[in-house]
């Protein structure tokens, strides 16, 4: 049986932005999916709050269900995670729908 999709809403995560300084967001909302053609991964698209100046972004993350040692049996948080600005994320699906990847 497998254990429930993990949630990050309203969590709050510190980090460091590349050149070392502190970066803390918290996740407002999020959409998951769980592809039909693999149910060991959950695709996330997560909108973020930023605590410096409060803007905000999207990241695009996964999840999978782990399958050695202590996360056996598990969701476990991918390794790469991508943030990008909604700005971004809109002229990226704008693209997207031009050439006739989505409606």
């Amino acid at each position: 049986m497998k254990p429930g999709l993990p949630s990050r809403i309203g969590k709050t995560t510190q980090r460091k932005y590349m050149d070392g300084s502190p970066m803390s967001f918290t996740v407002l909302d999020e959409i998951v999916h769980v592809p039909a053609s693999n149910q060991k991964k959950a695709i996330y698209l997560q909108m973020l709050k930023f605590a410096d100046d409060g803007r905000t972004e999207m990241r695009l993350c996964y999840y999978v269900l782990g399958h050695r040692g202590r996360i056996k049996g598990k969701w476990a948080f991918g390794q790469f995670a991508p943030m990008i600005r909604k700005e971004d994320f809109d002229k990226i699906i704008s693209k997207a729908r031009e050439k006739g990847w989505v409606t």
